[in-house]
């Protein structure tokens, strides 16, 4: 079953090199797909250049919108979360959607 949920990450620091690279290959290798979004910036972190490129525009001082799609949403939670937990103060809930929800709403909110 299909799931969409968005989170809001408030960082402390940017990804490292490392932890980007490792974020990008979770987003290769699952049924998933990552997005990240900040004001008018937003990364398909299946993608490497536009996900590097995020983190180079990306403002600290403001939380960003993380986005999963697909299965097993929230393996994929656990472990963007374990990868990025020395560089993120503070991630919370936004939205939870089932694919039933999704497939009964004319539009949904992220």
């Amino acid at each position: 079953m299909n799931h969409l949920s968005s989170y809001d990450i408030h960082f402390n620091r940017s990804l490292n090199t490392s932890q980007i690279m490792n974020l990008y290959k979770q987003a290769t290798k699952h049924d998933y797909t990552v997005y990240l979004r900040q004001n008018n910036y937003i990364a398909d972190a299946g993608h490497l250049p536009k996900l590097l490129s995020f983190f180079l525009l990306f403002d600290i001082d403001k939380p960003a919108l993380l986005i999963i799609d697909g299965e097993d949403v929230n393996k994929a939670f656990e472990a963007i979360q374990k990868e990025c937990q020395e560089s993120v103060n503070e991630i919370s809930c936004r939205t939870n959607y089932t694919s039933s929800q999704i497939n009964h709403c004319a539009s949904i909110t992220v």
